[in-house]
């Protein structure tokens, strides 16, 4: 049953998820192929300057909209099909309360997933043009030097990261939705106080411990901007699933004690 919870929830929300993506991919490619293979990348800076910071500023614009909506799609789902009238329905389900949310956890990782995935390979579509690639080749000793490892290492580390701590993002919402059911009225307004007020909390605790261990003051022995990111990458993604079990507990506690669901 558990199969089909998933299967089901990825069906309703392929429907809005797959379009937008879709779409994301069509304007990389669009972007690709009408502006960026037309561009000189050895002209003079000067005139490479507008077009590049424009294509930065829109394409940086485009990608925190799409996570947002990804974001949103599974905080809908989940509200929508424990919460609303149609939790009703799912929870007549010959289910039980803990397999409702690992349904949850998993589709939504699984959309998380998915939406980074399709990042990454829009960003890839717009870089790997042959005028690009070629003027990187000029500046590849220096990026290598600088980070540490070559770019294409440093960003597939960094996309690794990321995927490993999508599930804290998920649960993270889950946790913002049920705090929210706490409250008698403006549920869904409490829900997103919760959400900003713990992402912040977190983040203030994750650099108290970092200091008091003294990850901010040493850091790793190379100066490369690359290793010191990496070495700060690794304790957060540990904090994030430490972070991913309160979260869950909180989660399922929420649920069946003081919601009265499981």
């Amino acid at each position: 049953m558990l199969g089909k919870l998933i299967k089901y929830d990825l069906k309703a929300s392929s429907k809005i998820f797959i379009p937008l993506h879709a779409a994301f991919l069509l304007v990389c490619a669009a972007v690709r192929f009408l502006f960026i293979d037309r561009m000189n990348f050895h002209a003079p800076a000067e005139t490479l300057i507008a077009p590049v910071t424009v294509i930065l500023a829109l394409g940086t614009l485009l990608i925190s909209a799409l996570s947002l909506c990804t974001s949103l799609l599974i905080a809908f789902r989940f509200y929508r099909n424990l919460f609303s009238k149609e939790g009703y329905l799912s929870w007549t389900l010959p289910v039980s309360g803990a397999a409702h949310l690992w349904a949850k956890i998993i589709s939504g990782y699984l959309l998380a997933a998915l939406d980074m995935t399709v990042i990454y390979a829009g960003i890839l579509l717009l870089v790997t043009g042959r005028n690009v690639t070629d003027a990187y080749q000029s500046i590849a000793p220096e990026i290598t030097e600088s980070f540490g490892m070559p770019l294409s290492s440093l960003g597939l580390s960094i996309f690794g990261f990321c995927m490993i701590g999508g599930i804290s993002s998920v649960l993270m919402i889950y946790f913002s939705i049920c705090v929210g059911q706490l409250f008698p009225t403006h549920r869904v307004l409490c829900a997103i106080a919760a959400y900003f007020i713990t992402s912040f909390a977190i983040q203030i605790a994750v650099l108290v411990i970092m200091s008091a261990l003294g990850m901010l003051d040493y850091g790793p022995q190379s100066n490369a901007l690359g290793d010191g990111m990496l070495f700060l990458q690794v304790p957060n993604t540990v904090l994030a699933l430490l972070l991913c079990i309160a979260q869950y507990a909180a989660v399922h506690y929420i649920m069946k004690k003081k919601i009265n669901l499981i």
